[in-house]
């Protein structure tokens, strides 16, 4: 499987999740099981995942990690932000290479 942007991932959970109760409710139970099957992949052990379930009235934000000065991100951490520069226009490009962000999830 192509590597996916962190984007797509969402967009893909939501799709089935928002269309299947049964995918819905496996995802909140055991939300890295659910991602690793999807993804036929298997993550770190050391990565966490949780799913939070928004309401009618209830939206999430999810404010990114932020290292303090001076620290430095893990190699799980470099490897799941390793990406390249997305360019929007990328249909139209000649003579060069698209690349995008995305998140390695092995």
């Amino acid at each position: 499987m192509p590597e996916m942007s962190r984007g797509e991932v969402q967009d893909l959970l939501t799709k089935f999740a928002t269309s299947n109760p049964k995918y819905r409710d496996a995802l909140l139970k055991d939300p890295k099981g659910i991602l690793e099957k999807q993804l036929n992949t298997t993550l770190p052990a050391g990565v966490k995942i949780k799913a939070v379930e928004e309401t009618g009235d209830t939206l999430y934000v999810v404010v990114p990690f932020v290292p303090k000065k001076g620290e430095e991100l893990s190699e799980n951490a470099l490897e799941m932000v390793a990406g390249g520069f997305m360019d929007n226009n990328c249909n139209e490009a000649r003579g060069g290479i698209c690349t995008s962000v995305s998140v390695k999830l092995v």
